[in-house]
């Protein structure tokens, strides 16, 4: 759970020990949150006390960081509880000013709680402190996890659209101090004028991890605390690139064979329409994959012909005349064309 004793700010505990036969032992564990906040750096090897909690008792912990862990430094972070038998802990973080205070209640979870992918609902951004009428938000991030974690940020506006987004690394048991919604931690360059009076916003983590968001209304300074919630919905995939179909004019020719167009752009699982035509002399026409199988079989047209394959292959794919007696230029009637690559439509031989 977040908790601290940072400038006015304090933290109460509670701790249930639900046993009606037995006092448990309880650990607790201070990760205090890095300053400046850009560091973010965290380390399980924080301040550590253990105590016991009798059966059926509710165990006060006032000033919890000062109550526990005595100089501790007064800074914000997240205390990790645990013990070997079943319990339950609450907490209450609050600002103290001329003895009133002002705060927000937040839960104990447990790590199996913690999410890859949630959203935090709710979020109202639209004015500065003391500004009445208006509303801040503070997000603050926990990592419970023993391995650096990425954390992908979507911000929506008003009107549901995307207003920016953004990544964070969380290093191993890494926790952020609450900063705004709007805080260049989580969202660069945000453009100005947006309407985040009613906004939210979506995560992806490539570790589970603990998102809250504190509302604050800009005039009392009253807080809400505001957990993450699932978020199940999946992105809809791209589909897949549709086959096409080539139609190319093949025009026989004594020296050469020539394609109109060119034969570029032709990927894997593309269909190839071959229109051949004989301008002069005799000449055959045949096409061979990367692998040497034949795609287009000796064609030898006296008229306009048609040929149609499937490429199923990536690479460089071959065609020449077919009749060896056409001709003195007939050394020179092949060439090439590519199936899938970048690199040009290969060409006529010479």
């Amino acid at each position: 759970m977040v908790a601290g004793t940072a400038g006015t700010f304090h933290t109460d505990v509670r701790l249930f020990n639900p046993s009606f036969e037995k006092d448990i032992v309880i650990r607790a564990r201070f990760v205090p949150a890095p300053t400046p906040p850009s560091d973010n750096r965290g380390a399980l090897g924080g301040p550590g006390a253990t105590f016991t909690v009798p059966k059926r008792t509710m165990h006060v912990l006032n000033d919890v960081t000062t109550a526990l862990f005595g100089n501790t430094p007064t800074v914000l972070g997240a205390i990790q509880f645990t013990s070997d038998d079943p319990f339950e802990v609450t907490s209450r973080i609050y600002s103290l000013q001329d003895g009133k205070t002002v705060g927000q209640f937040g839960p104990g979870v447990p790590t199996s709680a913690a999410k890859t992918k949630g959203a935090v609902l709710q979020i109202r951004a639209n004015g500065v402190r003391g500004q009445v009428g208006t509303f801040r938000t503070n997000i603050g991030v926990v990592n419970p996890n023993d391995s650096q974690t990425s954390v992908a940020w979507r911000l929506y506006d008003r009107n549901n659209a995307v207003a920016g987004t953004g990544t964070t690394m969380m290093p191993p048991y890494g926790v952020t101090q609450p900063l705004a919604v709007i805080d260049a931690l989580y969202f660069q360059g945000l453009p100005g004028g947006l309407d985040l009076s009613d906004a939210w916003v979506s995560f992806t983590a490539t570790n589970p991890i603990f998102v809250y968001a504190s509302v604050l209304d800009n005039g009392t300074e009253d807080q809400t605390f505001v957990p993450a919630v699932d978020d199940v919905g999946v992105a809809p995939q791209s589909p897949p690139p549709q086959p096409t179909t080539h139609t190319f004019d093949v025009t026989l020719e004594d020296w050469s064979i020539t394609f109109s167009p060119a034969p570029t752009n032709v990927q894997v699982g593309d269909t190839v329409r071959l229109r051949i035509r004989r301008e002069n002399g005799i000449h055959g026409f045949q096409v061979t994959a990367p692998n040497s199988t034949t795609v287009v079989p000796d064609t030898r047209p006296t008229s306009l012909t048609e040929r149609t394959f499937t490429a199923t292959e990536e690479g460089l794919y071959t065609y020449f005349c077919t009749v060896d007696t056409c001709g003195i230029g007939h050394a020179s009637m092949y060439g090439t064309f590519n199936v899938g690559r970048d690199d040009g439509p290969g060409g006529p031989g010479y």
